[in-house]
């Protein structure tokens, strides 16, 4: 106990602020106040770990989807974008600054069984404790505690992983790739996780290429994960497990399968990370009226100067700057942006009840403030699942209380009830924004739901979501939503239609600035040139801005390439050019 004490008290304040505010959301101290409190400071810290009931102790277990412009963080229990081992930030982007585009967020679930009791499964801070536990749950519908432990690991598979382990002769365990090899797919002998646990699969977990179709992953004989994506994240949680104390109501009994993923193109598809879930009802009750949704907790660089806005089209919650200078007004932290800081934003790209091109609107976007008033910090079941059905913690409908530019609006109070928040765009003063009402500018966090659907026992739901970003979109007085919702299409356009994959090793492929395109603009034909004169086989696509790959003819031409540009709309392109050890992406006009 003591040790834990004294390296608490000894630490730099500033370096704990990140972290320590989570477990003190309901006093709603500022970060100012705190920095004034270090020897409260401490001694809540130690609170928090020398009370910990070791026997149920939370793991730690963190890994981060990080190949793109975006560095984005995810831990066991389902929680994302902070970092309780370092106790910081985790949400970077550009990827290798620490500037930050989110704090925190979560899967939120809710949904009533056939005598009408209501089952919630959510996490914010685990200041209060913890619904989800990593794992699967078993036949019994629970999830003990060493179970969990063997399974509070996240496996991470690089593209290049499976194409180098696709190129071996022979596979055995000594040259198969750790993260393939231990990967949990149904049947894996070889199957490790937590500390090297070994792990016994029986059921369908992480997805896999089932060469032979007898269900079973096999490594040794060549099949390999099947992951989105040019790197993947895969890892399990569950609500029925040790614990049930973050809402402390009644657990669903669900399974959530979970795979993050990224791609890294040169185009704005690398300012993108998805976020895969699929949610299991293990339960043997029948759910209806049920609800999934994201808790998060956005801070864009400096934590406290931020608005919210909902885009419906792309049901999209959003997170933008309350001025044009990001921490400007705080002194300019290392984590902000300064001058047109971007926008950061999830939107939901499948959702249950989607068919084909017919895409359900969702359910509510709502928000809640850092404080214990009526639209506050959620403390027991009933007011998560408000938040998730447009209603404040008492049970109070939201309601769309815009009168005009310059008038503050919360969103309740008065004016008919709404499901949707914030949903104008900040450059139209007719719309409803946070931005033309004039808010104060705070921390802020949304709740962005599904619709209502059944869950039945035994049945799943696929939920797709997409953390985007918006570079130099600028903040309140000289923006708008139209950069973000670009991402927002990429995004989309790019989950439905998959770019091709590129042949050899995304990771270790060096950019290089000896491709020539020309000319520039062009009209009918477009030139591409390699000064190194490399003799490797060229990979040449072409995406649109929305990072789509296009299909034209591109043939070899002397010690070039020329491609038939003559049928594409004008517009801005991007020539995506890999050729052995280089990689490089240009940019031309078409005319």
């Amino acid at each position: 106990m003591v040790p834990i004490f004294f390296y608490f008290f000894f630490i730099n304040t500033q370096d704990l602020l990140p972290f320590l505010r989570l477990y003190n959301r309901e006093v709603a101290f500022s970060k100012t106040h705190f920095m004034k409190k270090q020897f409260l400071l401490s001694f809540l810290a130690c609170l928090f770990y020398c009370n910990v009931n070791y026997a149920q102790a939370p793991f730690n277990t963190t890994d981060s989807v990080n190949i793109n412009n975006i560095n984005a963080n995810v831990m066991v229990h389902g929680d994302m974008w902070w970092n309780i081992p370092e106790q910081a930030y985790a949400c970077f982007f550009p990827n290798g600054t620490h500037k930050n585009i989110q704090f925190a967020a979560a899967l939120w679930m809710s949904g009533y069984d056939a005598g009408s009791h209501l089952h919630v499964a959510a996490q914010t801070y685990r200041q209060n404790g913890n619904d989800y536990w990593p794992g699967p749950l078993d036949t019994g519908d629970t999830l003990t505690y060493t179970t969990s432990s063997n399974w509070a690991k996240i496996w991470k598979v690089n593209r290049t992983d499976i194409q180098y382990f696709q190129s071996l002769p022979t596979h055995t365990t000594t040259n198969t790739p750790q993260a393939i090899l231990t990967w949990p797919g149904n049947g894996n002998a070889n199957a490790q996780g937590n500390g090297g646990a070994s792990l016994t699969i029986t059921s369908d977990m992480a997805p896999f290429i089932d060469l032979n179709g007898n269900g079973i992953y096999e490594p040794l004989s060549g099949e390999y994960p099947d992951i989105k994506g040019d790197q993947a994240l895969w890892w399990v949680f569950s609500d029925n497990g040790p614990t049930h104390n973050q809402t402390n109501g009644k657990p669903l009994g669900v399974e959530v399968h979970a795979m993050s993923y990224a791609y890294k193109r040169g185009t704005l598809i690398d300012d993108v990370v998805y976020y895969d879930y699929t949610i299991v009802n293990k339960s043997a009750k029948n759910y209806s009226n049920f609800r999934a949704a994201l808790f998060d907790d956005v801070d864009l660089g400096w934590y406290a100067d931020n608005y919210l806005g909902f885009d419906s089209t792309w049901r999209m919650g959003i997170g933008y700057n309350g001025t044009n200078c990001s921490g400007c007004s705080a002194g300019n932290p290392v984590n902000s942006y300064g001058l047109n800081p971007p926008q950061v934003a999830v939107t939901m790209v499948v959702l249950p009840g989607d068919a084909g091109t017919s895409y359900v609107p969702v359910g509510s976007f709502t928000y809640f403030n850092n404080n214990g008033s009526i639209i506050g910090n959620p403390a027991v079941d009933t007011e998560y699942n408000n938040y998730m059905r447009s209603k404040l913690r008492n049970g109070q409908h939201f309601t769309d209380d815009f009168s005009g530019r310059g008038i503050p609006s919360v969103g309740y109070g008065s004016g008919p009830d709404c499901n949707y928040v914030f949903p104008g765009n900040p450059s139209d003063t007719n719309q409803w924004s946070e931005c033309v009402c004039n808010d104060d500018p705070d921390d802020v966090r949304f709740v962005l739901s599904s619709n209502d659907f059944t869950l039945n026992a035994g049945s799943t739901a696929h939920m797709v979501l997409a953390l985007i970003v918006a570079d130099s979109a600028g903040g309140c007085g000289a923006t708008s939503f139209d950069s973000i919702r670009v991402v927002a299409d990429t995004a989309w356009n790019i989950y439905y239609n998959p770019p091709p994959l590129i042949p050899s090793a995304v990771a270790n492929i060096a950019n290089d600035n000896s491709v020539t395109i020309y000319p520039n603009p062009a009209n009918d034909k477009l030139y591409i040139t390699n000064s190194r004169n490399n003799t490797a086989a060229a990979t040449i696509i072409i995406y649109n801005v929305l990072g789509q790959a296009i299909s034209i003819s591109i043939n070899q031409n002397g010690n070039g390439y020329e491609a038939d540009i003559s049928k594409l709309p004008p517009g801005l392109y991007n020539v995506l050019y890999r050729q052995g050890d280089m990689q490089m992406t240009v940019k031309f006009i078409k005319e």
